[in-house]
């Protein structure tokens, strides 16, 4: 089980890394390359001065608003045991907790996260250089999704949590890793599922420290591209590790 306290992650021998990519091409692009960086990752890897890091790669998120809203936050804090599976079908099959108007129930609120650290993988095909997202944005989800859905007027995180428009991850991320700072990742589902799981911590606690990453990727799919995709892929994995390292210590406390 993960812990949402970073400073514990920093102290771990261990440490688990869940990894999404979106399954779906979309706009004049027939292949989305985040899914395809994402499934080469090894299963884990070590680095010096740093703990094992074992990564999670969850199933293919499909580009709809919808199945991210559902799903994602129940990666990141499953519910169930059969939402520890980080398998999309799996997750929308379970229903258990869902409340009467069908949505997750939120009495298991306080629930710890499965995983350490979470690393969202996208396509950002016009850029033809890799970005790290320095932050999600809550509103502004007028573009259709794969399945024709649009979020515009949307309220749910303002009404249910307050939350604010803008979240960001926890780390330094601009130190260390040679990806350039990004401040727009796009208002569509990349930076939706960004905010969806920085808002499931930042609910949870304001002020902790959310571990969660976007990385936005071009649009290639050359064998090249997706093995250069890996690499950075990696390297940003390795800098939010040691980041937390740095920000934290090594304090110990208990998972």
């Amino acid at each position: 089980m993960g812990s949402r306290d970073p400073d514990a992650a920093s102290a771990k021998v261990e440490v688990t890394v869940l990894v999404t990519g979106f399954d779906q091409p979309f706009g004049n692009n027939p292949i989305n390359p985040s899914h395809l960086i994402a499934s080469t990752l090894p299963f884990s890897f070590t680095s010096e001065s740093l703990p094992n890091i074992r990564i999670v790669k969850a199933s293919p998120i499909p580009v709809q608003y919808r199945v991210v809203r559902d799903v994602v936050p129940r990666f990141v804090f499953p519910q169930t045991p059969a939402e520890v599976a980080v398998d999309v079908p799996s997750v929308l099959a379970t229903s258990t907790l869902a409340s009467e108007d069908g949505r997750p129930a939120v009495s298991t609120v306080e629930r710890r996260p499965r995983f350490d650290f979470v690393l969202h993988i996208g396509m950002a095909a016009p850029r033809k250089y890799y970005t790290m997202e320095t932050c999600a944005h809550r509103d502004g989800y007028i573009a259709r999704d794969e399945a024709g859905e649009t979020l515009d007027g949307d309220t749910e995180w303002q009404d249910e949590y307050k939350a604010p428009e803008i979240l960001r991850p926890g780390f330094d991320v601009e130190d260390g890793v040679d990806i350039r700072p990004s401040n727009d990742a796009g208002r569509y589902l990349c930076d939706f599922i960004y905010y969806t799981s920085l808002v499931e911590y930042w609910r949870r606690d304001p002020d902790t420290m959310a571990p969660v990453m976007f990385l936005h990727v071009p649009g290639r799919v050359q064998n090249l591209d997706i093995e250069t995709g890996r690499k950075v892929a990696l390297g940003l994995i390795g800098a939010m590790v040691a980041s937390a390292r740095r920000k934290y210590g090594d304090r110990g406390n208990d998972v």
